[in-house]
């Protein structure tokens, strides 16, 4: 958790500068949404926790994307393998796999020159591929699905190393419901890159 606090006050001090040096980069997402249109995909892998113990979701997406500033995208996500410690009266042990499809947008609500700063909001259903496990013997108990429906609220940083090459960072909150899936929510980490082919070859086409 310490991370994630680290992460949260980096993201505030970056909003404050941004917003108190120049506050015309505000964007407005009615304007983004006016503008060009393009074909995005990518990856969508997170850092998280699930029930006490560290774990990786990872995630495919695509969709549509305006002006490079408001993005639309639909895909899926899962963990390929058992996540989870939860020990009730140190007797049982509850390994969860997931697996949902996700619909979300991201939106860049303030540009100051190489930096970025980003909305994530997402939200799915899938299931939770669930076994009890004795935690002496190792008997598996029980097994079963449960479905699940999970939102993702998080802010991102994005620094622009070259106009098509992006580095990010950013956190967030990952919500689980219904009631009975709660213990499945948990903090969420994503560091990661941003390449845009597109505009990569135009810029070499225009200097040869």
């Amino acid at each position: 958790m310490k991370i994630v606090k680290r992460i949260s006050i980096i993201l505030i001090f970056f909003t404050f500068k941004s917003n108190s040096a120049n506050c015309q980069d505000v964007i407005n997402p009615i304007e983004a949404i006016k503008e060009e249109k393009e074909f995005i995909y990518g990856i969508d892998n997170r850092r998280t926790h699930i029930n006490g113990q560290s774990a990786l979701i990872y995630g495919l997406y695509v969709g549509i994307g305006y002006g490079g500033k408001l993005r639309f995208k639909g895909g899926i996500s899962l963990t390929p393998t058992e996540k989870g410690k939860n020990i009730d009266n140190l007797t049982e042990i509850k390994k969860n796999q997931l697996f949902f499809v996700t619909l979300g947008e991201e939106f860049d609500y303030l540009i100051y020159k190489k930096i970025r700063l980003t909305a994530y909001l997402q939200s799915g259903i899938g299931y939770n591929y669930f076994r009890k496990i004795d935690a002496i013997s190792k008997i598996e108990i029980s097994k079963g699905k449960d479905i699940i429906v999970p939102l993702e609220i998080g802010t991102h940083i994005g620094y622009d190393i070259l106009p098509w090459f992006r580095l990010k960072l950013g956190g967030g909150w990952r919500f689980v419901r219904p009631e009975y899936s709660t213990e499945l929510s948990g903090y969420y980490i994503k560091t990661g890159c941003y390449f845009n082919s597109k505009l990569f070859f135009d810029t070499f086409k225009k200097k040869k």
